[in-house]
């Protein structure tokens, strides 16, 4: 009797077993028959897309296939038809099913990588780990952006970010949110006045209007600002050194194709942050004692006994103005044309 029950749940188990390797192997055929459709759309759309042999992975907890030294140069479209030139390349890519998340898949980066936009030179780039999530809902939410452990190695040294998210726009939508958490700025530290590390920086900004296609990046931002085109920063937070900003502010772009436009910010910690700026010579001292006296006098407690001060900022001709007073002279953008 014993034997003969030992039997059937042993049958049971094996039967369940092969019913979940079949399983595995249709979701991982899926995903393979996704993604080969997903690149053959790229290639119908003069995109070049290259990897190796697809190979599947993750049984029994996932489903993952993976395609090793994955190559992308293609155009990523904007609002209003411009497109962005962009390249990217991937030691591998792996596409990832999981039970716990029915409703999403994973993009698994893993590097080294290469990236690029805009036809600058591609960027080498290092993480501990990139994801992209990609929902699979009919809603029109845009796939979500993970890093953590980032390490770009830019012309002017290594730009290092703890963690970092972001919110990619989906379908009708013109808004990016993303925020950064320990960032390392490039050497020497001495070209930060605030200091080589920013503890976090994060931002959520919406494009208004139609970003047309033009022949040359200046022509289609010419058109764009002409029809009446700005960028919209609805929520902007930033801890650098002593400095802690928390503000809004509206950029659009003027005769020069340089940015301008207004903005409120709160800043707290500005007194050991205009000392920093003096002694880095970033600021001359009568222009920094003013603005201490300006912000000492319009000042208010705030959490944990610091001073804040709610501020108007304007970008105009290039010149950065915090409460009408002229802080910084803001390098030129030179737009490709």
């Amino acid at each position: 009797m014993l034997r003969r029950l030992a039997l059937i749940v042993g049958g049971v188990a094996l039967g369940a077993a092969a019913v979940h390797a079949a399983i595995w192997w249709a979701a991982t055929g899926r995903l393979i028959d996704e993604a080969e459709a997903v690149i053959a759309a790229e290639r119908s759309a003069g995109h070049s897309v290259s990897h190796a042999p697809l190979r599947r992975s993750g049984y029994p907890l996932a489903a993952r296939v993976t395609m090793p030294d994955l190559r992308y140069a293609g155009r990523l479209l904007l609002p209003g038809g411009a497109a962005l030139p962009v390249v990217w390349r991937a030691r591998e890519a792996t596409l990832v099913l999981m039970p716990q998340a029915p409703r999403s898949l994973g993009i698994d980066l893993a590097c080294p990588c290469e990236g690029g936009a805009g036809g600058a030179p591609p960027l080498p780039i290092d993480a501990v780990a990139l994801r992209a999530e990609v929902p699979l809902t009919r809603d029109d939410a845009g796939p979500t952006l993970l890093g953590r452990g980032i390490v770009l190695y830019t012309p002017e040294g290594t730009f290092t970010v703890e963690e970092f998210r972001a919110r990619v726009p989906g379908r009708g939508v013109a808004s990016v949110s993303a925020e950064a958490l320990g960032i390392e700025l490039p050497p020497p530290d001495r070209q930060w006045p605030l200091g080589q590390r920013v503890a976090q920086a994060a931002v959520q900004v919406t494009l208004r209007g139609v970003l047309p296609a033009g022949p040359t990046p200046a022509r289609a931002l010419a058109t764009w600002r002409d029809q009446g085109g700005a960028l919209a920063f609805e929520h902007v937070s930033l801890a650098w050194g002593p400095l802690s900003v928390r503000g809004a502010a509206t950029l659009r772009l003027d005769e020069a194709l340089q940015p301008g436009g207004t903005g409120t910010a709160t800043l707290s910690g500005f007194g050991p942050a205009l000392d920093q700026l003096v002694a880095s010579g970033a600021i001359a001292r009568r222009p920094a004692a003013l603005a201490r006296l300006a912000l000492t006098a319009a000042s208010r407690p705030g959490a944990g006994g610091d001073r804040v001060v709610d501020l108007a900022l304007a970008i105009e001709d290039r010149t950065l103005s915090v409460a009408r007073i002229p802080l910084a002279r803001l390098p030129p953008i030179a737009w490709p044309d």
